[in-house]
């Protein structure tokens, strides 16, 4: 075990390499344990984007397929444990979301009929399950034939490896923007957890930075997490402001005199004040599209 562990880090201390490796897998682990209960705390996946989920389920497993196949003859390394438990608390926030979609939404009832009809949204929650299960069968089919019938190294496992390596690159590239636009169009956090990208948007950039010195891989294996972490720093920055947007929106609500309630009342079909109907809806937060 410990050749394994000097092969696996030349020009590295050994003990930085386990030390760093350790804190990482721990940090990760902990990071999205916040996104995890805000999900199962409200019963609700509500804000979620079906297409941010997918790009980055599928994106994480090829990039854990990625790294296992470049550090295959030194796989005591930390580094596919450590984008082994990305991918799996990933991968929970996608089971989560579709564990917790929101009933109400999942079908409506067409007009004038008493029959009911999937919602867009739902449709696309189904299709993207379907898709990444597929997306994990092909890939490990592939992997497990190339380990097999191939040594460490050969042109097609590495052809292999670095195809996976910017594939997952090119989704992590696009994998923010979804949730980003419909965040900003919502103009609510809803189901996202903030302390949860507090966490991982400055541990991202290290994250990258641990894969960088690992040996064996190369700039396809890193460059992913480079990515995600500057556009999750993009999401984490709308997240707060609409956070602190619904807070002052309650705020002011709270202010109002409650008198105004009374003369509604009194005035009967008379529309409350303009100020009150704008911010209403604003109000509901979470269920604002």
């Amino acid at each position: 075990m410990a050749d394994e562990l000097t092969q696996c880090a030349p020009g590295v201390t050994r003990s930085m390499e386990l030390y760093l490796g350790v804190f990482l897998c721990i940090g990760t682990f902990i990071s999205y344990l916040p996104q995890h209960l805000k999900i199962i705390a409200h019963k609700t996946s509500e804000g979620f984007s079906p297409l941010y989920l997918l790009l980055g389920t599928v994106s994480a497993f090829s990039n854990v397929n990625n790294i296992f196949l470049l550090q295959l003859p030194s796989v005591a390394c930390f580094g596919i444990l450590q984008i082994g438990t990305q991918w799996f608390m990933f991968f929970t926030i996608f089971v989560l979301y579709l564990l917790y979609f929101p009933v109400n939404q999942r079908f409506v009832r067409q007009e004038g009929t008493n029959t009911y009809q999937m919602t867009l949204e739902w449709r696309a929650a189904r299709s993207v399950a379907v898709a990444v299960f597929g997306h994990m069968l092909v890939t490990s089919f592939f992997t497990a034939l190339l380990t097999v019938t191939l040594a460490p190294g050969a042109w097609q496992t590495e052809t292999w490896a670095n195809t996976l390596g910017i594939f997952s690159m090119v989704l992590a590239c696009f994998q923010f923007f979804p949730q980003i636009w419909k965040t900003w169009r919502r103009r609510a956090v809803g189901a996202l957890s903030i302390p949860m990208m507090l966490i991982q948007t400055p541990g991202g950039f290290l994250f990258a930075y641990s894969i960088f010195i690992r040996p064996g891989v190369n700039w396809t294996s890193w460059i992913t997490y480079l990515m995600s972490a500057t556009l999750q720093g993009v999401l984490l920055a709308i997240c707060i402001a609409w956070h602190f947007r619904e807070k002052r929106l309650q705020q002011a609500n709270a202010q109002l005199p409650r008198a105004s309630d009374g003369v509604a009342n009194e005035s009967s079909d008379e529309p409350l004040p303009s100020q009150s109907s704008e911010r209403t809806p604003l109000l509901a937060g979470e269920g604002v599209q």
